[in-house]
């Protein structure tokens, strides 16, 4: 969900490797998982050098490259992805290259590009007979689509998330995948005139967040869906406790917005007049910006996941 976040898929080689070396590439993707990714990227080299073995250090080079993407940072390693690619020395590692990439060129705002890797990683996942690897790679897809305002072809992706429901509910990976799935419907269905019921699947995320994140754009969705309604009530309180948590910031620009347009609405102008100010802050350029908010009502052209 533009500035929505991705997990990190865990595999394991089918070939004997030492010990060491696989407990050094664990422990980098446990950092992963723990948002370290500065500690990951020294543990996948101290991997890599502990191993000789060509597949081994061929992974450690994705594990690598992901966790650099999710940094910003290129690299060998990302530069590598392409010739996995390629090499084909695995369908393993042809599918975790292309998801990597998709998700790079998806950030990178190379929205073509990022379609192109994600629809290859679904095809290698099919080869490969792993049905279930193509989970995140939907999941992924409809961030893709939603940021680039394709809101249908971002609902279908999400309702193919939804479709893998074999896999354990102890898998944490698949239960978040889940409910991003969820609030990702319900932000289509709201932004395409389907309130009511975008509001009732945006309801159902929320269950399976813990992060601060992730609780924040289901309630500024929340805000929003009750604003399309009328009910600026609703709006506001679902508003405010996106504000109280939210840490990224877009979600702290989109709730201001929200809550300057939800006050106005009210006839509460002096608590719009706040929020509109704060959401000026974040445009210094547009002078005049608080003015416009008053005067003109921009919701129906703004996509608040970019």
């Amino acid at each position: 969900m533009g500035g929505w976040t991705r997990r990190s898929t865990t595999v394991r080689t089918t070939e004997p490797m030492t010990r060491t070396a696989e407990q050094l590439r664990e422990e980098g993707l446990a950092q992963v998982r723990a948002g370290e990714l500065e500690n990951a990227l020294s543990l996948y080299d101290a991997a890599r050098d502990a191993s000789s073995e060509d597949e081994f250090r061929e992974l450690i080079t994705i594990n690598k490259a992901d966790a650099m993407i999710a940094l910003g940072r290129t690299g060998p390693e990302v530069n590598e992805l392409p010739v996995i690619i390629m090499r084909r020395r695995t369908l393993r590692h042809v599918y975790l290259a292309a998801y990597a990439l998709q998700f790079k060129n998806h950030i990178g705002g190379s929205f073509e590009r990022a379609v192109s890797y994600g629809q290859l990683a679904l095809r290698t996942a099919e080869e490969a007979g792993e049905i279930s690897w193509q989970r995140p790679v939907y999941l992924e897809l409809g961030n893709t689509y939603v940021e680039n305002s394709k809101f249908e072809e971002a609902a279908r992706s999400y309702e193919r998330v939804l479709e893998f429901v074999d896999e354990s509910q102890s898998n944490q990976d698949r239960q978040w995948s889940h409910g991003g799935a969820l609030e990702g419907i319900g932000y289509c269905k709201i932004i395409q005139g389907q309130v009511e019921e975008g509001l009732a699947f945006v309801h159902q995320s929320l269950p399976y967040f813990t992060r601060s994140f992730d609780l924040a754009e289901s309630y500024i969705d929340l805000c929003y869906g009750y604003l399309q309604l009328g009910d600026t009530a609703s709006a506001q309180q679902w508003g405010e406790k996106a504000l109280s948590i939210a840490e990224d910031a877009r979600h702290i620009r989109n709730g201001h917005y929200m809550l300057g347009e939800a006050a106005f609405h009210a006839a509460d102008f002096e608590t719009a007049d706040y929020h509109f100010g704060e959401l000026a802050k974040f445009y210094p350029e547009f002078r005049s910006l608080k003015n416009l908010l008053f005067a003109v009502d921009l919701r129906s052209i703004v996509n608040l996941k970019i």
